[in-house]
């Protein structure tokens, strides 16, 4: 697959995903996109839990992580911020409880920078716990 590797941003708002926020992160951190081509961007909706705890921790291994403050508490006013604040050509949401492949960033900008097509997403499996 042979693309260029524009700057992407992976936004999630999240609020009180302490069960899941952990694996969702691995597999972000974990992508074979070009790590210094993307960052992720995270809106705490005053999170109850160990949700913040968590993703702080990955701050020191991922210095492209940023947490913002939402206030507003719900995934609209979450993705209000994190566009605003985005720096990248191209915006992923993820959710945080999202567990995504290894291969998604890189499948998304290979077909949003081949296909000219101007919105792509992956296919969602529901696995229930």
């Amino acid at each position: 697959m042979s693309i260029q590797y524009p700057f992407v941003s992976l936004v999630l708002p999240v609020r009180n995903e302490e069960k899941y926020i952990d694996t969702c992160l691995q597999a972000l951190v974990s992508q074979n996109y070009p790590h210094e081509k993307f960052e992720i961007l995270i809106a705490d909706g005053q999170s109850t839990d160990r949700t913040r705890d968590l993703i702080e921790k990955y701050k020191s291994a991922f210095p492209n992580l940023f947490i913002f403050d939402n206030p507003g508490l719900i995934v609209p006013t979450g993705l209000n911020i994190l566009i605003r604040e985005a720096k990248g050509q191209f915006i992923i949401r993820v959710d945080g409880h999202t567990v995504i492949g290894p291969d998604y960033v890189m499948q998304c900008v290979w077909h949003l920078t081949q296909s000219g097509i101007d919105n792509v997403g992956g296919r969602m499996t529901a696995i229930g716990s």
